[in-house]
């Protein structure tokens, strides 16, 4: 964890699809969708992210997807995440200038 990007976890509701920015990112950190079947992309992770965290709670009673371009690791493109599951991701770079999401608690797809 960043020094300067403390772990705080404020909440916002997602009941829609929904794409983040590096600033939502930032500025809440706990994202809870509320409606089955929505799907929430995350910002490509970059420098600027590194460290960042951040948190997905699936409250709905059906799966969602997190999506993000080339933004996790093996270059999958989505993860799926069970009715009631979580995530836990964190901005990491994996090589020279190259950053993805370490996502702990999720189902490739």
């Amino acid at each position: 964890m960043r020094p300067d990007l403390p772990s705080r976890f404020v909440s916002k509701i997602i009941t829609s699809d929904t794409t983040l920015t590096t600033h939502d990112i930032a500025l809440y950190g706990l994202f809870v969708a509320s409606t089955a079947g929505v799907a929430i992309t995350l910002p490509i992770p970059h420098e600027a992210m590194n460290g960042a965290e951040s948190l997905i709670v699936n409250h709905s009673a059906s799966t969602i997807s997190v999506n993000c371009l080339n933004g996790f690791a093996n270059s999958l493109d989505s993860i799926t995440l069970a009715a009631g599951a979580s995530i836990l991701l964190y901005c990491a770079e994996v090589s020279g200038n190259t950053y993805r999401w370490a996502v702990v608690g999720a189902t490739p797809s």
